[in-house]
């Protein structure tokens, strides 16, 4: 047996395991028993709610039933905290109590040099932590104030400012640190003349950590509006390699809650922001790209963690080099989701604009990882004939190919593969072109209306709010329309809610158009001037968009009739997409026919009434394209 052997048995001799987990798991009580020394938990590997995670002292491992994870202490603080070896077995030789000869460290010279340049990283940022509460730099205070963070939030992120006046560098070299150490860290660059300047410059400081929360790196974001680049990072260090960190990753991995959501975004501030308004479990990757050991850090996080994107086609090829990266190194019961924010929204964007609670809704919309790599193949070509279907099937099991876990393999293919095969029977091809067009999942169209519209409290077709704008300018309408009005379906609930109440008072008060001022000011009394004053900021589009409103010479009924069937036809649109979608998944005769009864009823509503076409126009026309090339089998059932 080795030297290296002996002493890695030595330690683990020394330590009881479930001395060394219990601090980063908490133990089901009903399922551990001590006195044989056999300890459950749910794993500290991946997100689960019943404990499937056992140690056995006895025989010095531990094991999960949910993932697979298994191994001694070594492999367990290696996987844990993303560490090698030689700091795996430094931390357990310090708390065994074994003294680790030179021979047995992995050159101490080298060990010595990262411990120096980490203790360089600490003491800059405890420097820019100073700088950044003087008088003389209260300018980048008061930004982070106006971005919303507060003392808590700057003490517990480490934020700091740098002048880069050379003050660090007189600081660092004050307490024994020489230039070429310092320039070594990343803090310093040497010019031609061979003069030492700071790389950091009038920049917010963000510290990078790694899992054991030491300081390896830093972040930097320019104040000034004179730098080409408003983010840099610190070069690439004995200590610090930007492909395998991940910023934030040692307060993500200590929040306990079973249930927390890992969520990756690119940038410093949004993983903050996220943060402190409590998506606490947030992490940054940095940048656009995404490397690999990432990928995996994520996973030490979480079995499924989403990461966010922009929901332009910037967004959509980011995500697309990530599903080229995940392939190869995709295992059972580990995978990714994906999140697509607003066109040209990042996540702080979205809580400042429209609130946390935002967030969830965009959650709620994330995509699978096999779903994205559907949509992303299927949306390129029309596939109308067999040797572009042919071509399509095979760029995708090439890919599917480049999965080197051969049961996750098995199983993307065969899901694949029938898909696909069910893609290509399920109607001729041609409808399938128009009738199940696939896109990349972003959020829902009223959400992405809402978040367009400045409006934190509504979610609404604009057409609802013009409704409610036209029964409180003319509430003599109700007279010839109370039936159709009644029955619109509104999806904003404070809408539904206020139109209701708009009924009741116009009967109950006998309003018209002559006193339509008390209407108004009943509803306030009743608490909804808040949403009055939401629907009165879009008025000058609804007298845009419906000029007779604001002419009292016109005929209202042509434009009343022609809104109350928009938003009617708005309605069947909807119940029609829903049913797509039914007929998509179980193509019965039932939902056949219910397909073609809801089309004849939106036919007739086109025929009946010449309405104002909106963008619900695209809908109808794709399904008429699809009717057209359908209808004679479709009558056939009829």
């Amino acid at each position: 047996m080795s030297i290296q052997n002996n002493i890695t048995e030595e330690i683990k001799s020394k330590i009881l395991l479930s001395d060394l987990i219990q601090n980063y798991v908490n133990w089901d009580s009903k399922k551990s028993n001590a006195s044989k020394g056999i300890f459950w938990a749910c794993c500290p590997f991946h997100n689960e709610k019943t404990a499937s995670f056992t140690v056995d002292n006895s025989k010095n491992t531990y094991h999960c039933f949910g993932c697979g994870a298994h191994g001694d202490s070594f492999k367990f603080l290696m996987d844990h905290q993303n560490i090698q070896f030689r700091e795996a077995l430094t931390i357990l030789a310090g708390i065994s109590g074994i003294k680790l000869n030179p021979s047995n460290n992995h050159n101490p010279i080298e060990e010595q040099k990262r411990q120096i340049l980490q203790t360089i990283n600490e003491e800059a940022s405890n420097f820019f932590r100073g700088e950044l509460l003087k008088q003389e730099n209260k300018h980048a205070l008061d930004y982070l104030e106006k971005r919303g963070l507060g003392t808590e939030d700057i003490n517990k992120f480490a934020l700091g400012y740098a002048r880069g006046d050379g003050k660090l560098i007189s600081h660092l070299n004050s307490i024994g640190y020489s230039n070429n150490q310092i320039q070594e860290s990343g803090l310093a660059i040497e010019n031609d003349q061979g003069n030492f300047y700071e790389r950091f410059r009038n920049r917010l400081m963000f510290p990078i950590a790694n899992p054991q929360n030491k300081i390896i790196a830093f972040g930097g974001r320019d104040l000034s509006g004179n730098s080409q680049a408003k983010y840099i990072n610190s070069p690439e260090t004995k200590i610090f390699q930007k492909k395998n960190t991940l910023y934030n990753f040692y307060h993500a991995k200590n929040v306990r809650n079973t249930d927390r959501q890992i969520l990756a975004v690119e940038g410093y501030f949004d993983c903050i922001s996220l943060s402190v308004n409590g998506f606490q479990a947030s992490v940054a990757t940095m940048g656009t790209s995404l490397s690999q050991d990432q990928i995996k850090l994520l996973w030490q996080l979480s079995n499924l963690p989403l990461l966010c994107y922009d929901g332009d086609a910037a967004g959509t090829k980011a995500a697309e080099r990530v599903v080229e990266l995940i392939f190869p190194i995709l295992k059972p019961g580990y995978s990714m989701n994906f999140v697509f924010l607003p066109n040209g929204m990042d996540p702080d964007d979205v809580i400042k604009n429209f609130g946390a609670e935002y967030i969830n809704e965009l959650l709620d919309n994330s995509i699978s990882l096999i779903d994205l790599f559907w949509n992303l193949h299927i949306n390129q070509l029309d596939y109308g004939t067999p040797e572009e279907r042919a071509y399509i099937q095979n760029q995708m099991n090439a890919m599917i190919n480049r999965i080197e876990n051969i049961e996750v393999k098995k199983q993307y293919s065969m899901h694949v593969n029938d898909k696909l095969n069910a893609y290509w029977k399920s109607k001729s091809f041609e409808s399938n072109k128009v009738f199940f067009r696939n896109k990349i999942e972003k959020p829902s169209s009223d959400l992405v209306k809402r978040l367009k519209v400045k409006n934190r409290n509504l979610n609404y077709k604009q057409e609802e709010v013009y409704l409610i704008q036209a029964l409180l300018n003319f509430p003599e309408i109700l007279k010839d329309h109370v039936d159709q009005i009644t029955a619109i379906k509104l999806f904003d609930e404070k809408l539904d809610k206020l139109r209701n109440e708009i009924i009741d008072i116009i009967y109950s008060k006998k309003i018209t158009n002559q006193n339509v001022s008390l209407l108004s000011s009943i509803l306030i009394d009743k608490g909804f001037e808040e949403v009055l004053n939401l629907i009165n900021s879009e008025y000058n589009e609804f007298i845009i968009k419906y000029p007779a409103a604001n002419n009292e010479r016109t005929d209202t009924k042509d434009w009343i009739r022609n809104l109350i069937y928009e938003l009617k036809k708005y309605n069947l649109v909807q119940e029609i997409e829903t049913n797509k979608q039914q007929y998509f998944n179980n193509n019965s005769q039932e939902n056949e026919e219910k397909l073609f009864k809801l089309k004849e009823e939106l036919r007739s509503l086109n025929e009946q009434h010449k309405i104002v076409v909106h963008d619900t126009n695209e809908i109808s026309n794709s399904f008429d394209d699809w009717y057209e090339k359908n209808k004679s089998r479709l009558k056939k059932k009829n």
